[in-house]
């Protein structure tokens, strides 16, 4: 708080006289730049408009320097915060058009970001992520900055889900189903993981042969699933298999387990991905890399797998 004007003892926090000498402390005020309200010495926030009018301690000997922030805020302008994350959540979906959809309709769905009636419940859910973040960022623990980004990217996830779902529609080359957002901030241990998977790939809209009861699948094609691409462990429960071959074999598909989805492309090795190593899941030019691995379904199929593998991977 500074030093008695007497005495120049050292003055304890909120004193209103000194300990040493009995002085009245005479109280020094900050103006605010924005509202010219006057505050107690050393207030980091106008207690009559809110603006920051000083520095906010940061414990930075105990943040990890070497992390590379990803979605960087200025906590000493509060403000601002809501805007600056709506610019994100904008840079959020300019890289889910270049991932799931046709960059070509990137200005459709700009347009229809800011003309639409989502945009009254993209203000009132971006403001509430900026007081999520100023309350992470309050608790100054050592991994602040990876906790804001993680916070955000959920976030941005789930609600670009709900932008591109429901508002467009018409935008999609792809129709997904509003059944899908249901599973958006349900527990991993609460979810139907078959219905959801069912509800995801939307297999009615395909013409592909897919097997969910596997006393029906004929034995032979079943053999072959287990031969060439589904080696699940013991325990690990089969949901659906799907066959991809010309002429019914399943020598080539794909399969999804409670666990993993596991795959064989034509002319390509096995692969197998478990769902909590899910990393990067992106749309090519007729195809989709998993990892890095190429993936190939229907393009349909494919644009509804991404969406699918970003909902597994939130979800672990």
């Amino acid at each position: 708080m500074g030093n008695c004007q007497f005495c120049q003892s050292p003055l304890t926090n909120n004193a209103r006289f000194c300990s040493h000498c009995g002085a009245k402390v005479k109280q020094v005020k900050t103006a605010c730049g924005h509202c010219q309200h006057e505050n107690i010495l050393g207030a980091q926030f106008c207690a009559g408009c809110g603006t920051s009018i000083g520095e906010i301690p940061v414990a930075s000997s105990y943040i990890d320097s070497s992390y590379e922030t990803k979605y960087p805020l200025d906590f000493r302008d509060v403000k601002s915060l809501g805007g600056t994350i709506r610019q994100y959540f904008v840079m959020a979906l300019d890289t889910r058009i270049k991932e799931a959809h046709d960059p070509k309709n990137k200005e459709a769905y700009l347009n229809h970001l800011m003309r639409s009636d989502f945009q009254e419940v993209f203000k009132l859910r971006t403001d509430q992520l900026a007081e999520e973040a100023y309350s992470i960022h309050s608790k100054q623990g050592p991994s602040i900055n990876q906790d804001v980004d993680q916070m955000l990217s959920t976030s941005f996830e789930g609600l670009l889900d709900f932008f591109l779902i429901k508002y467009c529609q018409e935008i999609n080359e792809t129709p997904i189903s509003d059944a899908t957002l249901k599973y958006e901030g349900i527990p991993s241990d609460q979810v139907n993981l078959y219905q959801m998977l069912l509800d995801y790939l939307a297999f009615e809209q395909e013409e592909l042969t897919v097997y969910t009861d596997f006393l029906k699948m004929p034995l032979p094609k079943l053999q072959n699933a287990g031969r060439y691409y589904l080696f699940p462990s013991k325990q690990e429960k089969i949901i659906l298999i799907c066959d991809q071959t010309v002429f019914g074999s399943c020598k080539e598909g794909f399969a999804m387990t409670e666990a993993a989805l596991y795959w064989k492309a034509h002319f390509k090795k096995a692969e197998k991905i478990a769902y909590k190593d899910l990393k990067t899941i992106e749309k090519a030019s007729d195809h989709i890399l998993i990892n890095g691995h190429f993936f190939n379904a229907t393009p349909s199929l494919n644009v509804k797998m991404i969406y699918l593998l970003n909902r597994l991977k939130r979800m672990r």
